[in-house]
C-alpha cells in the first residue's frame, strides 16, 4: 500500500496496514484517517492532508514510546515529521516514578 505524505510516497505492507488501522481505531480523533485508508484499497495513494498528518503523526509517535515499529511504519513516521518539522509531538510517560 502507498500513502502520499505532502508528495512524498511511502510503502507500507498490508500486515502493517492492518496493525496501524486497529491501533487508529483506539485513538480519539482520528476516524478520518482510519476512513481514508480504507477508502483508497490498492489502486491509488492514500493521500493524508495536513489536519490527518498532524493526528497520524501524533498516533504513530504515542505507539513508538511502548514498542518497536514494524519498518514501513517507520518509514511513514519520518516523511510525517519531514513534512512539518516544525511541528510538535508531544511525549507521555506511563508508569510509577520515585
Amino acid at each position: 500500500m502507498q500513502v502520499d505524505v505532502a508528495g512524498k510516497i511511502v510503502e507500507i505492507t498490508w500486515d502493517e496496514c492492518d496493525a496501524l488501522l486497529n491501533k487508529l481505531r483506539t485513538v480519539t480523533g482520528c476516524e478520518r484517517v482510519v476512513q481514508r485508508f480504507e477508502a483508497v484499497g490498492a489502486s491509488r495513494p492514500v493521500e493524508i492532508n495536513d489536519d490527518r498528518r498532524s493526528r497520524l503523526r501524533v498516533a504513530l509517535a504515542v505507539w513508538e514510546s511502548g514498542s518497536v515499529l514494524p519498518d514501513g511504519i517507520v518509514r511513514l513516521l519520518v516523511a510525517l515529521v519531514q513534512a512539518d518539522p516544525s511541528g510538535e509531538v508531544g511525549t507521555a510517560f506511563f508508569g510509577k516514578t520515585d
